[in-house]
């Protein structure tokens, strides 16, 4: 599970970090940061709070990442869907509880991959949170395309030498998930990519 640091200085911010986006909501400023050598990212308050007298941008959302350079033999098949992109796994997600249900994680992802050109692919080890956000996201994101890739064949559903977009249906659900600890699928990833870019593959 990602421990989520509650604040960051302004100079970790300018040093490590690049601000993506930025947004307004309930009248605060927010931002999007990305380091993209870590890999992560995280959604900040843009002004400053003061902790012991120290100003600190307040973290509202992060994101840990693992840089995947290769998924094994078996998917050098599928690799040209993604091979001007860099591709990154999630490997945990986390919203402060106060700012839950608005959005915030859908946000993020669409961010990285609309504006730094990176391509999101799930964790292998499913959890029932990380469930409801793709489905969230291949359900009502916009931006994003969401397919479903089964790393142990090296093959995106439907196991045609294609791939077909996951809307939240249409797929059976018993081919894609199944909760930790169970790890019967833990080599069926889903992974998202722009939406604008992806036509010529669909």
């Amino acid at each position: 599970m990602i421990v989520m640091p509650s604040t960051y200085s302004p100079a970790t911010i300018a040093r490590e970090f690049k601000v993506i986006h930025e947004f307004e909501l309930s009248s605060m400023k927010y931002g999007v940061i990305f380091d993209k050598n870590v890999p992560k990212a995280a959604i900040i308050r843009m002004n400053t709070e003061s902790f012991n007298g120290i100003p600190r941008h307040r973290i509202i959302a992060a994101l840990d990442l693992v840089a995947k350079q290769e998924l094994g033999e078996n998917v050098i098949s599928v690799q040209h869907f993604w091979q001007d992109s860099a591709l990154f796994q999630v490997e945990g997600m986390v919203v402060e509880q106060g700012a839950r249900g608005k959005g915030l994680a859908t946000l993020l992802y669409e961010e990285l991959v609309v504006k730094c050109g990176v391509i999101l692919m799930s964790d292998n080890k499913q959890y029932e949170a990380g469930k409801a956000l793709w489905q969230k996201i291949s359900q009502e994101s916009d931006k994003l395309a969401v397919f479903i890739l089964d790393s142990d064949v090296g093959q995106f559903y439907p196991y045609c030498g294609d791939r077909v977009l996951y809307n939240g249906k249409g797929i059976p659900e018993e081919r894609i998930w199944s909760l930790h600890p169970d790890t019967t699928k833990w080599g069926v990833v889903l992974v998202a990519e722009n939406r604008e870019k992806i036509s010529q593959y669909c």
